[in-house]
């Protein structure tokens, strides 16, 4: 029964790994089909949730000093961010490195002016993928931890 219950368990880890992998290799692929490194979208999402929210909050503030002024920044941090998580996630390279960045990534954009309670559940989605080793048991981790077998990063 035990081995049974295990064998769930991971089967439910490792589709949370590829479900929360579907969702980064979706967000990445919006960003780079939209050219997002390259154009002025950031800047006019920016500027259109800065107007949407309360002037006097921290999100209002951090886009106001820091969003718009670097928007470029970010949205290369945002494009390259996504598009490394999701190759993480999905070939289970540094997995557990990988969900820990999509889960800062997601209290991050929740701190920056776009709350929504759904983000804060979303980034503590990954927490599993922090904890269970899931690119050990199907992964690019595997065969980099027996190489490695010291390093955190193919744990």
């Amino acid at each position: 029964m035990s081995s049974g219950l295990a064998r769930f368990g991971r089967g439910s880890a490792l589709a949370l790994r590829y479900l929360m992998a579907l969702f980064f290799v979706s967000a990445a692929a919006n960003k780079w089909l939209a050219a997002w490194m390259w154009s002025d979208k950031l800047q006019r999402v920016f500027v259109e949730r800065l107007a949407e929210i309360d002037p006097e909050s921290f999100g209002a503030q951090f886009i106001e000093n820091w969003g718009i002024p670097h928007f470029r920044w970010f949205a290369a941090l945002v494009t390259l961010g996504e598009t490394a998580i999701a190759f993480g996630l999905v070939f289970g390279f540094m997995t557990r490195g990988a969900a820990l960045c999509a889960m800062l990534m997601m209290f991050c954009f929740a701190m920056g002016g776009y709350y929504d309670a759904s983000l804060i559940v979303l980034g503590l989605m990954f927490l599993p993928l922090i904890l269970l080793p899931t690119g050990l048991w199907v992964g690019l981790d595997r065969r980099l931890h027996t190489l490695f077998p010291n390093s955190i990063l193919f744990r």
